[in-house]
C-alpha cells in the first residue's frame, strides 16, 4: 500500500543546530521521544531533533513549536516520526522537513517552509494519500481501528481530514483532489478517491485536554529561553487555536441509492461517567515496561467478588488497552485489597501471569506478567480545590516482576520497594523519591527520583505521571514511568503503576513492573 503524505512547512532558525527541530511547549501524561536506542520522557522545553519518534499514550496530549514558528498538536495514541529535519537559514534549496505519522492524528498550524509549498521539501506519510500544503491550519487523523468506541461508535478505518484555513492538495492512485477552507475529507485506502464530509467528524478535533493538566507550567517557555535556542516564543501564540465543533455523524456529500447523504457513522450515547481508576503496569509489544492510567466505567472492567475482596478477569478500555479472559491467564498474585472501613476506596490489584493484552503498542505476551489496581475514582473537582502538598507512602501493593531478571529480592513492606512521594497541589507536582528493584540477576535504581505533573480532567478524574532517570546493572541507562489515579471521596489515596525499562542489553530492553496504592504518612 502506498503511503500518505502530507506537505506541510517547517523552517529552522538561526541559532539551532542542524539535527534539532524544535521543542515541546505542552507534555501533558505518557509522551516519550525515542532517539535512537534511548527513550526520552518529554517534558515542557524538551528539544526535539531529525530522526525523533514521537509517541503520545492514553489521556495524553503534547504540543510542539518547530523552528519556523509551525505549532504541532499530537493528540492522544499518536506515533509521529520526524524522519529528517534540516534547515540552514540561507534560502539554499537543502530545506528538509520529513515526517510520518504512524497512528493517531495531529493538528496544525503551518510556518514559513509551508508557504514555499514545495512537496520535496516537507512531507508526512500516512497509509492512504498524499497531501500537498496549500494552507497554514488543518488537521489530520489516521483510523486503524482506534477512531471508535462507546461513545463514537464503529469508525471506517481510512485517514479523515479539515482544513480550517488555505488549501491543501490530496493525491493518491485515483488522483490529485483539492480541499478548500471550511472543507473536511475521507480517504479508505490509498486506491480510493477521497470523499467530501459534510461536516468534521467526533473524533477528528482532540481539544488537547493535557492543557487543563498543565496549567501553572507554562510559564517556563519564556521569551528569552526560547529566543537562546532560536525559537522566539513571542511572533506566535502558543497553542493550536480551538477547532470547529464537530458533528454528531460522519456523512459524506455522496449519496445513497434512496438519495440521502451516505453515513459512513454515527454517534450512540455518550460513554458514562467514570466511576473507578485504573492503573497497570506491563512489558509492552516493541519492549520495555508499559505504566498505564484510566478513569473508566463499571461495564469497561469484568469482576468478581466484592468490596476488597475482587479479581478483574477482563477489561477493555477504549483507546487504551484490552485484555480478554479466554487470552489472560490465571492471576498468581491476588490478594489484595485496601478500604478504610467505609467502602469508599475498595481498592484491589493483581497479577496475570500469561495471556496477552493488547494496547497503543500492539499485542504483548506480557512477559513477567501484567499487574493491575482499581479503586473507586476520586471527582476530579475535588483534586482541582485541593491545596498544600502530601506525602505518602506505599501501604501495599503487588510484588515486582521482570520480563528476564528472575525473581524479586526486595523488602517485605510496600514502602521498601516503592519510591516515596510528595504532592504539591498548589503547582500541580509530584516529587518522587530514590527506590531500586533488586531481582535475582541485575538491580535497578533509581537513586535520584524524579517529578511530574498532578492532573486535573475536568468530568474525568485526576493522577499523577513522573519519569525518573536511573540505571541498570550499575551503567545501563534505565528509565522509570510511574502513573496513578486517586482513590476515594477525599482524594487521599493513589493507585500507582511503575513501569522501569532498561537501554538494550544484547539486542533488547530488560523491564520491570509493579502496582501499588499510596496513602497519607501518618502526621503529614
Amino acid at each position: 500500500m502506498r503511503s500518505l503524505i502530507i506537505l506541510l512547512g517547517l523552517l529552522s532558525a538561526p541559532g539551532l543546530a542542524p539535527a534539532q527541530a524544535g521543542r515541546f511547549l505542552l507534555a501533558a501524561g505518557d509522551v516519550v521521544v525515542a532517539r535512537g536506542p534511548a527513550e526520552i520522557r518529554a517534558a515542557t522545553g524538551t528539544l526535539v531533533q531529525s530522526g525523533d519518534t514521537i509517541r503520545v499514550g492514553p489521556a495524553s496530549n503534547a504540543q510542539i513549536r518547530l523552528a519556523d514558528e509551525s505549532i504541532v498538536g499530537l493528540r492522544p495514541g499518536t506515533i509521529f516520526r520526524l524522519d529528517e529535519f534540516a534547515y540552514s537559514g540561507q534560502g539554499d534549496g537543502n530545506e528538509r522537513s520529513l515526517f510520518t505519522l504512524l497512528k493517531g492524528g495531529f493538528r496544525t498550524v503551518t510556518g514559513a517552509i509551508g508557504r514555499l509549498h514545495s512537496r520535496e521539501r516537507y512531507a508526512v506519510r500516512t497509509p492512504t494519500a498524499t497531501i500537498g500544503i496549500r494552507g497554514t491550519h488543518y488537521t489530520v487523523v489516521h483510523c486503524d481501528n482506534d477512531c471508535g468506541g462507546a461513545d463514537r461508535g464503529s469508525i471506517s478505518n481510512g485517514t479523515y481530514g479539515g482544513v480550517t484555513d488555505g488549501r491543501i492538495e490530496v493525491v493518491n492512485q485515483t488522483g490529485e483532489h483539492e480541499f478548500a477552507a471550511n472543507t473536511f475529507f475521507y480517504v479508505a485506502s490509498a486506491n480510493t478517491a477521497p470523499q467530501n464530509l459534510i461536516a468534521p467528524p467526533n473524533f477528528l478535533y482532540d481539544r488537547l485536554e493535557g492543557q487543563v493538566r498543565s496549567r501553572g507550567n507554562q510559564g517556563n517557555e519564556s521569551s528569552e529561553t526560547m529566543a537562546r535556542s532560536g525559537l522566539n516564543a513571542e511572533r506566535r501564540p502558543s497553542e493550536v487555536p480551538p477547532p470547529p465543533q464537530p458533528s454528531t455523524f460522519v456523512v459524506t456529500e455522496q449519496k445513497s441509492s434512496s438519495g440521502q447523504p451516505a453515513v459512513i457513522a454515527a454517534t450512540p450515547t455518550p460513554t458514562p461517567t467514570p466511576t473507578l481508576g485504573f492503573a497497570g503496569a506491563w512489558t509492552s509489544a516493541i519492549g520495555g515496561a508499559n505504566s498505564v492510567t484510566a478513569f473508566v466505567s463499571d461495564q469497561m472492567l469484568t469482576r468478581t467478588g466484592s468490596g476488597t475482596s475482587q479479581t478483574l478477569t477482563a477489561f477493555n478500555i477504549p483507546a487504551t488497552a484490552s485484555g480478554a479472559p479466554t487470552a489472560l491467564g490465571p492471576i498468581n498474585e491476588s490478594g489484595g485489597g485496601f478500604d478504610p472501613g467505609d467502602g469508599s476506596v475498595n481498592a484491589n490489584w493483581g497479577v496475570w501471569t500469561s495471556g496477552s493484552i493488547t494496547d497503543g503498542l500492539g499485542t504483548t505476551s506480557i512477559p513477567g506478567g501484567a499487574h493491575y489496581i482499581f479503586g473507586n475514582l476520586t471527582p476530579p473537582e475535588v483534586i482541582a480545590a485541593r491545596t498544600g502538598t502530601l506525602s505518602m507512602s506505599a501501604f501495599a501493593g503487588t510484588t515486582p516482576t521482570s520480563n528476564t531478571l528472575g525473581g524479586f529480592l526486595g523488602g517485605t513492606p510496600p514502602s521498601l520497594n516503592y519510591p516515596s512521594l510528595s504532592l504539591n497541589f498548589n503547582t500541580r507536582s509530584v516529587l518522587v523519591g530514590s527506590f531500586s528493584w533488586a531481582f535475582a540477576a541485575r538491580t535497578l535504581a533509581f537513586v535520584q527520583g524524579g517529578t511530574g505533573p498532578l492532573f486535573v480532567v475536568p468530568g474525568r478524574g485526576a493522577g499523577v505521571n513522573a519519569s525518573i532517570a536511573g540505571t541498570f546493572s550499575s551503567s545501563v541507562p534505565a528509565t522509570a514511568a510511574m502513573s496513578g489515579a486517586f482513590f476515594g471521596p477525599a482524594g487521599n489515596h493513589l493507585g500507582v503503576g511503575i513501569g522501569v525499562t532498561s537501554a538494550p542489553v544484547t539486542g533488547a530492553p530488560v523491564s520491570g513492573q509493579g502496582v501499588t496504592i499510596y496513602t497519607p504518612v501518618p502526621g503529614a
